[in-house]
C-alpha cells in the first residue's frame, strides 16, 4: 500500500515537487501530471520510474513547508529550499555490554532543544564526523577513546527546527566500564533499552538516527 503524495504549491515559474513517505511512482497513464521530481526515503533506482524523473533520497515530508521554493536535482543528489541553512552535527548512540543506550537530557544552558533526550551530539568543528564523535563523547561523558570497543556510523538523517536543517552524522559506541561524568551540557543521564527513545520527548528524528545505525550494512551492487 503506498501513502498519496504531499504536493507544494509555489509561485508562479517554480517548478512543483512531489514529496512522498513511501516509495511511489509517477503513473504513464497520467500525461502532463506536471512532475518535475520526486523525494523518496528510500529512493529505488531512476530507471525504475516511467517516465524518468529526477529523484532525490534520505529525505522525509517533514522537512518541507508548503508554499517554500524547492529546486531538486537529482542528477547531483542535492535539494534546495529558499530560506533554510543546513548545520552539520554528530549524535552518538553510546551502548554498553547488557545493551541498553546512554541518553542524555539538554539543560537550559545549551542553544536548542532544552529539556529533551538525546544521545551525545555536537556540531561538526573537527576535520571527519568521526574525529567529532570521539571528541564529543569524551567531553560529555568522559568516556575516552581506549574503553571504546568498537563503532560504526550510519548513514546521515535529517532534521528541521525552524529554518535550519541539522544533518547529522549518526554513530554507535559500544564501550567497556560505562563510568560516565556528565559535563554542563546535560542535567542527567539514563541508560534504558532502545525502545526507549519512542517513549521520552527527544530531540528531532532521534530514532531515525538509532535505525541509521542498527540497519543491517548495506550490499554493495
Amino acid at each position: 500500500m503506498t501513502t498519496a503524495p504531499q504536493e507544494f504549491h509555489p509561485s508562479p515559474g517554480e517548478r512543483v515537487v512531489l514529496v512522498v513517505d513511501r516509495p511511489w511512482w509517477p503513473s504513464p497513464a497520467a500525461p502532463g501530471n506536471g512532475i518535475v521530481g520526486v523525494v523518496l526515503d528510500d529512493p529505488p533506482s531512476p530507471s525504475m520510474l516511467n517516465p524518468p524523473v529526477p529523484v532525490v533520497g534520505g529525505l522525509t515530508p517533514d522537512l518541507f513547508r508548503e508554499g517554500e521554493g524547492i529546486d531538486l536535482d537529482g542528477t547531483r543528489g542535492r535539494v534546495t529550499v529558499t530560506g533554510v541553512r543546513p548545520v552539520e552535527v554528530v549524535t552518538v548512540f553510546v551502548v554498553r555490554e547488557d545493551g541498553k543506550l546512554l541518553l542524555l537530557r539538554r539543560s537550559e544552558r545549551v542553544g536548542s532543544f532544552r529539556g529533551r533526550w538525546a544521545g551525545v551530539s555536537g556540531y561538526l568543528e573537527d576535520p571527519t564526523p568521526e574525529q567529532q564523535a570521539f571528541r564529543e563523547v569524551a567531553e560529555e561523558t568522559g568516556i575516552d577513546r581506549p574503553r571504546v570497543l568498537s563503532h560504526r556510523a550510519g548513514r546521515p538523517v535529517y532534521a528541521r527546527d525552524g529554518a535550519t536543517v541539522y544533518v547529522v552524522h549518526p554513530f554507535l559506541f559500544r564501550v567497556a566500564r560505562p563510568d560516565v561524568r556528565l559535563d554542563w551540557e546535560h542535567t542527567e543521564c539514563a541508560w534504558v533499552p532502545p525502545e526507549e527513545i519512542d517513549r521520552r520527548p527527544t530531540v528531532p528524528n532521534l530514532d531515525r538516527a538509532w535505525r541509521a545505525v542498527t540497519a543491517p550494512a548495506e550490499r554493495k551492487r
